[in-house]
């Protein structure tokens, strides 16, 4: 007796070892990615915490970060990134660990057990780098400055004056992108580091940017360095001006409704005088002094020696008046001098030759003025004065905004009053000139839009969650799911008896009740299944319906 045997139904045993392992690949793959999907959806963003650290640094950084169970990110570049949410927290447990902090060590290295037997040079080697790190480490303080290194120049000490020098210094800023230093701010750090070392002028101390430019000028005379700060206080008077115009006009007519332009003309001509007036009317006795000489003959030999010449002369003819003084006799003029002035006068009178001399010499101290003038650099010659003010605005009752031109009146008042406020002056040629003129586009702005609502930090995640779970299903439904359909799908029945005619197979009883299953051929197979639908057409369109649903 002959039956058709059914097969059994497919399994993963059944098929080939190189399909198998290509399909486990897949599925394996579309989990990973399912995986990937779902962790991409949930990540965190992440931001950089410290960036350019060195290696020393970032090793330390990633360490205490490790400690304090941060999760991390070290890019190539050497920048350490932490998720947005924990930025905050990672920086206060570094900064109370000290970290980040330059490879060179400061006062540490002082703190620091000396090595027994260190000799002088390898103290003051020590001593020089501390100072240099820790007045790099104030530069940096500096807004705008990054990092910064200081090279000291100090001579040792000598007791020879001729073989003492100065100390010199180098600081060498690296600043931000995109920023540069103030005037203000180049001066302060010269002087704070001439002012942290001993002998050290601030003339000796150079500054240098990262781009290599002279940051200051050692020489103070240099004319580069003279024109640069002429410059800048010119541009800062004309400034001054501007900003006290502004502001006196802006309340009056509105803000942003008054433009002005001042020029100064200025003279940095440096002019040294001297003056020394003299005042003739002006007179004092200073020193006097006196000198008077008399001289009278006598009776006293006079002439040539001889012995005619030591003989007095004879009387003469002349009457003899009693008292009067002879030449044996001159006692007797001197007692009548005592006796009246005048008659002494009478009696020198007629006496002998003699000679009176008076000299009188006076020194006046004529008033004098002596001054020395040094004209201040940067003299105020002239000011130029433009001011452009706006057509009035007037709002009526229902909010609507009118515009009208101001009068002469108006513009002289004005005019008036800047004059006055920056000590505008006539006789030193100063100008002023006062426009009215609507301005434009001057309408007010609007309130500043917030970020749109696709834009928020909490809906991008929750854009990237929804798109996650997106891919995931399609992943699940176009990659795993005919995956395993595949594998678990049934090959198709050719049946006699039990409907199943594509794998089914031949059998023959023999002795011993064994049956002998042989393959059926084309014809067999065709002759079944007409028997079969001959026989029983119902479960003949029960296997054709069940064919139907499993192709699909």
């Amino acid at each position: 007796m002959a039956d058709i045997v059914p097969v059994p139904q497919r399994s993963i045993a059944d098929i080939p070892g190189l399909k198998q392992v290509g399909l486990l690949a897949g599925v394996a793959a579309a989990v990973a990615a399912a995986i990937w999907l779902v962790l991409w959806s949930q990540g965190q963003n992440y931001t950089v915490l410290y960036g350019q650290l060195s290696e020393r640094e970032s090793g330390q950084v990633m360490d205490a970060l490790t400690a304090a169970g941060i999760e991390f990110k070290l890019n190539p570049s050497g920048a350490v990134s932490v998720p947005e949410s924990k930025v905050q927290e990672a920086r206060i447990r570094l900064a109370s660990q000290g970290l980040p902090q330059s490879d060179a060590m400061g006062i540490e290295m002082i703190q620091k057990e000396s090595a027994l037997g260190s000799s002088s040079m390898m103290e003051s080697a020590r001593f020089q780098s501390v100072l240099e790190t820790e007045l790099a480490r104030t530069i940096i303080k500096v807004q705008g400055v990054q990092t910064a290194r200081v090279h000291l120049a100090l001579p040792k000490p000598s007791v020879f004056l001729r073989d003492s020098r100065k100390a010199t210094a180098s600081v060498m800023l690296q600043l931000y992108p995109g920023r540069r230093l103030e005037p203000g701010q180049e001066a302060a750090i010269v002087h704070l580091v001439a002012s942290s070392v001993p002998e050290l002028g601030a003339s000796d101390v150079t500054l240098v940017d990262q781009a290599g430019t002279l940051l200051n000028s050692p020489d103070e005379n240099a004319e580069q360095a003279a024109s640069t700060r002429q410059f800048a206080y010119t541009r800062k008077l004309e400034e001054s001006y501007q900003q006290r115009i502004i502001e006196l006009l802006e309340p009056m007519i509105g803000a942003g409704r008054v433009r002005a332009t001042v020029t100064a003309d200025m003279d940095y001509t440096v002019t040294e005088s001297t003056h020394e007036n003299y005042d003739p009317q002006k007179t004092a006795v200073r020193s006097e002094q006196t000198s008077n000489e008399q001289r009278r003959g006598g009776d006293g030999a006079e002439g040539i020696p001889g012995a005619l010449s030591n003989q007095p002369p004879g009387t003469s003819g002349a009457p003899a008046i009693a008292g009067a003084a002879t030449p044996g006799n001159p006692g007797a003029a001197n007692g009548a001098a005592a006796g009246a002035a005048g008659a002494s006068q009478t009696t020198a009178a007629s006496s002998g030759p003699s000679s009176s001399a008076q000299r009188s010499t006076r020194n006046f101290e004529v008033d004098r003025i002596l001054s020395y003038v040094k004209q201040p650099v940067g003299v105020l010659k002239r000011l130029n004065v433009g001011v452009v003010l706006d057509d009035w605005q007037k709002a009526d009752a229902d909010g609507k905004v009118t515009t009208s031109p101001m009068s002469d009146a108006d513009i002289k008042r004005f005019s008036q009053l800047v004059r006055e406020s920056i000590g505008l002056k006539e006789d030193r040629g100063d100008q002023l000139n006062v426009l009215n003129q609507a301005f434009k586009g001057n309408a007010p702005l609007g309130p500043v839009d917030g970020l749109p609502l696709w834009e928020t930090p909490w809906i991008t995640q929750l854009a990237k969650q929804i798109v996650g779970a997106a891919l995931v299903l399609v992943v699940a439904f176009l990659v795993l799911r005919p995956l395993m359909k595949s594998l678990t799908k049934t090959a198709p029945r050719r049946a006699a008896d039990a409907g199943d005619i594509a794998g089914d197979r031949l059998s023959i009883s023999g002795q011993g009740g064994n049956a002998i299953k042989l393959a059926p051929s084309f014809e067999q197979q065709i002759a079944a299944a007409r028997t079969l639908v001959g026989q029983d057409p119902r479960r003949a369109a029960q296997v054709v319906k069940e064919w139907v649903s499993a192709d699909g």
